[in-house]
């Protein structure tokens, strides 16, 4: 694998995966890699990813490649300013694992949720041309931050996330992922915060 044809095959990339390039190029070479990283040629997003030096790079098509996601719960709730906080982390939804991840590009976090859940998201456009990354609607994005948590569970708490929801948000949409929730117990809060809206 040479580096002049990594930057053909990929140079329009933000990330790339250890897997994409064993299927374009055969065996990798990971000492190879390592210096190419060293050298400033390639950028260890995470162990296994990599992306082609890039001085803007589109956090959201990342989040979406580091763990098979959609970006969710405060940090979408901010995007469509349905809050009035900046989220500094980058909060995503996963069927795959949970976990927390901090690189050169910002923070990332991931919360597991059952496959039956992993719904509720919409294509959006990127900044990077005709690329589009994953990202919850702001129905989903507020039902995920009350389904993780806990703390949330009547109108004081509502008050306390100083919602500011359009006329265009649909809380029957809410409802319907609620009802695909199993645990008794999670539905009787969901269903407990949700009606005091």
């Amino acid at each position: 694998m040479r580096y002049l044809s990594l930057m053909k095959d990929f140079g329009n990339r933000q990330v790339l995966s250890v897997q994409e390039l064993r299927n374009r190029y055969g065996e990798v070479n990971r000492q190879q890699i390592s210096v190419w990283i060293k050298k400033g040629w390639l950028v260890k997003v995470r162990k296994g990813l990599y992306m082609l030096p890039n001085e803007n790079p589109d956090i959201h098509l990342m989040a979406n490649k580091i763990n098979k996601s959609y970006i969710s719960l405060e940090y979408a709730l901010s995007f469509y300013q349905l809050i009035p906080e900046i989220s500094r982390v980058v909060t995503s939804v996963s069927c795959e694992r949970g976990e927390r991840l901090e690189n050169q590009f910002g923070s990332f976090r991931y919360f597991k949720i059952k496959a039956d859940l992993f719904t509720g998201y919409v294509n959006r456009k990127s900044k990077v041309e005709d690329v589009l990354f994953r990202i919850a609607s702001p129905e989903k994005a507020l039902f995920d931050l009350v389904y993780f948590r806990k703390d949330l569970k009547d109108k004081g708490d509502l008050a306390g996330l100083r919602l500011n929801l359009s006329k265009d948000f649909d809380l029957k949409r809410v409802y319907d992922y609620v009802e695909l929730v199993y645990s008794r117990a999670l539905k009787k809060r969901l269903l407990g915060f949700f009606e005091t809206y």
